[in-house]
């Protein structure tokens, strides 16, 4: 028995029914039109008409391409260069290419005071450590000495609040290095330890008492608020691809700061400071990540990518 199609007309035969299916889908693969998209330096997001479609290098399919040829805007982003964009005119069946060179815009690092606090050891511990043995301590002091670099490069003052790796050093002496350097922000390098993987960023979102000292003052407090989102963004922008975000938090959501109110580098704090848990170390998946050297240099760019970001908004 022969398949019958219903139709506002009647019944069609099957025959009939399958032809007229191959020559819709022949028209549909028709209305498509092609832009390869090429970019130096590479990765840039690429965005037609305001809807994202990948990343550079990628060849992007324009599915709403018809017989008389119209516009599309072609717009490359990526962190640290100027937008760029293009319009490319497109009929149905046409395939051409676009090539762009990006221009890096300043640094907005440059002529900064960064104070950069590779976490552990201190009065609190020496850290945790991955499935394979990776050391935290090890991590920060690595991943802080090569952002160092970076950011001295693009013209940035940089303070550390140790000299070497195994430096115990207490976190009130290290909030007082950053102060005595008026640092336009202290970024602490750590690594956590919980049950799912990726990086997160807290903040001093009240104050809190160590000491006998209650700290920080609400210029501090509103000043880390004021960093952590553009921070958080700048660095999700590299990271996104190949570490999950586990958001933003106040010093009081961790397990120090519930019992003081704050970090007690935040108490003490006279700048905007932030703490980078820059992966999950307990997590094997973070740990292979972070220790591999790819994985350090893409860390080290998200990270100059989220004082990239906030120092912008200022």
């Amino acid at each position: 028995m022969g398949f019958n199609s219903e139709s506002d007309g009647g019944v069609m035969h099957g025959s009939a029914a399958v032809l007229i299916s191959m020559m819709i889908c022949a028209t549909a693969l028709a209305d498509e039109a092609s832009v390869t998209v090429t970019s130096h330096p590479a990765g840039a997001k690429i965005y037609v008409n305001g809807y994202y479609k990948g990343r550079s290098p990628d060849t992007v399919v324009i599915n709403s391409a018809a017989e008389e040829a119209k516009p599309y805007r072609f717009t490359l982003h990526l962190p640290g260069f100027e937008s760029w964009e293009i319009e490319v005119s497109l009929a149905a069946g046409q395939n051409k290419s676009a090539y762009a060179t990006l221009v890096r815009l300043p640094s907005m690092v440059a002529g900064r005071t960064i104070c950069i606090d590779p976490g552990h050891p201190s009065e609190t511990s020496a850290g945790t450590s991955g499935p394979s043995g990776v050391t935290e301590n090890h991590i920060n002091w690595v991943i802080a000495g090569k952002l160092k670099s970076v950011l001295e490069a693009d013209g940035a003052t940089v303070v550390m609040t140790k000299q070497s790796e195994n430096e115990k050093v207490t976190n009130r002496r290290r909030a007082e290095i950053a102060n005595a350097a008026s640092a336009d922000i202290m970024i602490r390098l750590h690594c956590d330890a919980a049950s799912s993987s990726g990086f997160s960023i807290y903040y001093p979102d009240q104050q809190g008492t160590k000491y006998g000292v209650t700290g920080p003052t609400q210029s501090v407090i509103d000043g880390s608020r004021a960093a952590v989102t553009p921070f958080y963004e700048g660095m999700k922008a590299i990271l996104s691809s190949v570490l999950n975000g586990r958001g933003i938090h106040g010093d009081s959501a961790t397990y120090v700061g519930s019992r003081q109110g704050a970090l007690t580098g935040s108490i003490f704090s006279h700048v905007p400071t932030l703490t980078i848990e820059m992966v999950v170390l307990t997590q094997a998946s973070d740990e292979a990540f972070i220790k591999a050297d790819a994985g350090q240099s893409t860390m080290v760019e998200a990270l100059k990518s989220g004082l990239e970001h906030y120092f912008r908004t200022l």
